[in-house]
């Protein structure tokens, strides 16, 4: 999904509230397309997927726990991360933001945080995926 060369916080934090949204639903395959991927990942729906149940791991959690995206609206609590960032000087990079966003997870807030880069592009600016870990 393209966003404009010079996004606005709000049309950033829109696409991830699409993307939880996604998520919520059990739809991975959709979020997974929702957004662009750093290599370094290598993310697929299935591990998106085992990431977010795992909280964080690809394995399952230690006590059996399986974690499950919550909608938005129904967690308790309020996220921990939901942050964008701006550089404060024009390096060269192709980076326009960094992003931190909270997951809830089994109904309350958690803090396994999704991180993104904002790129810019010939078609304007792109969303990246890059870590879901706990910060």
């Amino acid at each position: 999904m393209h966003l404009p060369s010079a996004p606005s916080d709000t049309q950033i934090l829109d696409i991830i509230d699409a993307w939880i949204a996604d998520l919520a639903r059990g739809d991975y395959a959709c979020a997974h397309a929702r957004t662009a991927h750093d290599a370094y990942y290598g993310w697929t729906p299935a591990l998106l997927r085992a990431v977010i149940e795992g909280y964080g791991s690809p394995e399952p959690y230690a006590d059996g726990t399986v974690y499950r995206v919550t909608p938005a609206a129904q967690a308790s609590g309020a996220p921990h991360e939901r942050c964008v960032e701006r550089p404060a000087s024009e390096d060269g990079g192709v980076a326009i933001a960094e992003v931190r966003h909270a997951l809830p997870l089994n109904g309350v807030w958690s803090d396994l945080t999704a991180t993104f880069r904002v790129e810019g592009t010939a078609l304007g600016a792109t969303l990246v995926l890059q870590e879901i870990h706990v910060f």
